[in-house]
C-alpha cells in the first residue's frame, strides 16, 4: 500500500511535468527544464504517468486480495479451532 501511494504521487509530477511541456508547446507556459531529447516531449512524459499510475493500481488490488485472503484464512483458523476453557478456581 505504500508503494501504490508513493506511485500516485509520482504519476502526480509526471502528469505537471507534461502539462508544462504541452503548455509550452501552445506558448501558454514558460521554457521546459529539458529543451531537446527524449524527455523534451510531452506524450513521454504523460505516458510514464499514465503508466505509473496503472502499476500504482495494481499494487492497490494485490494488496486488497492479499489482505482479503489473510483474513479469511485467520478466519477459518479460528472458526477450526476447539475453544478450550479452562477455569482458574
Amino acid at each position: 500500500m505504500l508503494a501504490a501511494s508513493l506511485l500516485t504521487l509520482i504519476s502526480i509530477c509526471l502528469l505537471s511535468l507534461g502539462i508544462w511541456r504541452l503548455c509550452q508547446d501552445l506558448d501558454l507556459a514558460g521554457d521546459f527544464i529539458f529543451a531537446d531529447g527524449f524527455l523534451s516531449h510531452w506524450q513521454v512524459w504523460i505516458g510514464a504517468a499514465a503508466i505509473s499510475q496503472y502499476i500504482c493500481w495494481r499494487l492497490s488490488r494485490y494488496a486488497r486480495m492479499a489482505r482479503q485472503r489473510t483474513e479469511a484464512a485467520v478466519a477459518r483458523e479460528e472458526k477450526q479451532a476447539p475453544s478450550s476453557v479452562a477455569a482458574n478456581v
